[in-house]
């Protein structure tokens, strides 16, 4: 009889074989968002997609090729690879979200000057260029 990991005394015991079945899982979906990533197009191929991930991530290719392709005869990932993954994984997401915030300080910029645009009396701009022109003309006189 196997006997399971005790990892809480308030939680049932887990076993090994979940802990390793939760961890390929998430390693094989930490795969393919980071190579869906690296896709680069039309004419780029699964496998220099995968090599270029493997180069990036310091790790075999052919670990990731049958994270891709050997998924279902896996029992489990080897913890470098999981780590790698993991890493590459969170930075990934936190570029994500860098951009996204900056995205959105832009738009709010932007429209908080259009607010004040819209805001301006229209004579007022109209008498500001009309006086620009008039210092203009006395210049080149």
């Amino acid at each position: 009889m196997k006997r399971g990991k005790v990892v809480s005394k308030f939680v049932k015991s887990v076993s090994e074989d979940e802990m390793s079945t939760t961890a390929l899982i998430e390693a094989k979906s930490w795969y393919e968002g980071l190579l869906d990533a690296e896709f680069r197009g039309r004419k780029d191929t699964d496998g220099a997609a995968r090599y270029r991930l493997s180069e990036r991530l310091g790790v075999k290719e052919n670990k990731l090729f049958r994270l891709q392709y050997r998924f279902a005869e896996m029992r489990d990932v080897a913890g470098e690879v999981y780590r790698r993954l993991q890493l590459a994984h969170d930075e990934m997401c936190a570029r994500n979200e860098a951009a996204a915030d900056a995205d959105r300080a832009e738009r709010l910029e932007l429209k908080a000057t259009r607010h004040a645009v819209l805001q301006k009396p229209a004579s007022a701009g109209v008498a500001e260029v009309a006086a620009s022109d008039r210092a203009a003309e006395k210049e080149m006189r």
